[in-house]
């Protein structure tokens, strides 16, 4: 009888979620309803869904199975809040849809457009963000998501509709990348809130205001001279054992709106 009270208040807690979600996208206007979603992550229905994990810890004990049952259905709960925000964001305009294809690779890749739904908080310790376009759309984890200005991030995880993309700020994030003017080469890090490259040889040049882009590979997921952002200071020195610099990034994740996602062309092999 106490589970069945626990699904009761978490399957409450998703209506709940997705009726707030509603309202708030019928009352504002479209960009409005856009970033409200992003406010609404964290509010009462996930504040709700943790009581529920504690409720069911304190008088279930808290096993296995039923901590894996309530995780599946916050899952269900954010799949749920991020495809009603998708349908709401609506589609991009012509112009849009132009601007984000000429900041795509010329050949090898198809940029799928789409807007951002919900973007995590700056003190979040995994940065993220959902966009509206999902595997219906051929998109699949690991592929590059760019904004105005450079790479965006990484898609993460994906829905028919929706996909969460890993920010390039996020302290997992960690790409192959050069130095576009000298050439380079090193290893970009996020640090939660910017950027941190680091040489692979310590004797290489690099400066404050070199742009770094992404090294990428031939066929892979990730093109090659996507911006990642500009050297705001380099620390150490040659005769160091490694040298890095802090880095701006090239896409403002508070600002972030219009993306697309790189999807690879089709090969004759029929792979893409």
């Amino acid at each position: 009888m106490a589970w069945r009270s626990t699904r009761v208040l978490v399957g409450a807690a998703v209506a709940v979620a997705v009726l707030l979600l509603l309202i708030d996208v019928r009352g504002s206007g479209p960009t409005q309803a856009l970033r409200g979603v992003a406010g609404a992550v964290a509010g009462p229905p996930e504040r709700a869904l943790a009581w529920v994990r504690t409720q069911a810890g304190e008088r279930l004990g808290g096993s296995a199975d039923e901590q894996a049952r309530i995780a599946e259905l916050e899952d269900q709960l954010a799949q749920a809040r991020a495809a009603a925000g998708a349908a709401a964001a609506g589609t991009l305009s012509e112009a849009d849809t132009r601007a984000l294809a000429a900041l795509a690779p010329s050949v090898g890749f198809t940029p799928v457009p789409g807007r951002v739904v919900s973007v995590s908080a700056a003190q979040d310790p995994t940065r993220s963000a959902a966009i509206s376009a999902g595997s219906g759309d051929d998109v699949r984890a690991g592929l590059a998501v760019i904004g105005a200005g450079g790479l965006a991030g990484i898609v993460d995880s994906v829905a028919p509709q929706v996909a969460t993309v890993r920010l390039v700020v996020d302290p997992a994030t960690e790409i192959a990348a050069r130095v576009a003017s000298s050439g380079e080469v090193g290893v970009f890090r996020g640090t939660g809130s910017a950027g941190r490259f680091e040489l692979l040889d310590p004797l290489g040049r690099m400066a404050p205001g070199d742009l770094i882009v992404t090294l990428g590979t031939p066929g892979g997921d990730l093109p090659a001279d996507l911006p990642l952002g500009t050297i705001a200071s380099v620390t150490g020195s040659s005769a160091a054992l490694t040298r890095a610099a802090e880095v701006t990034p090239a896409v403002d994740d508070s600002t972030l709106d219009r993306v697309a996602v790189l999807v690879p062309d089709a090969q004759p092999d029929g792979r893409s």
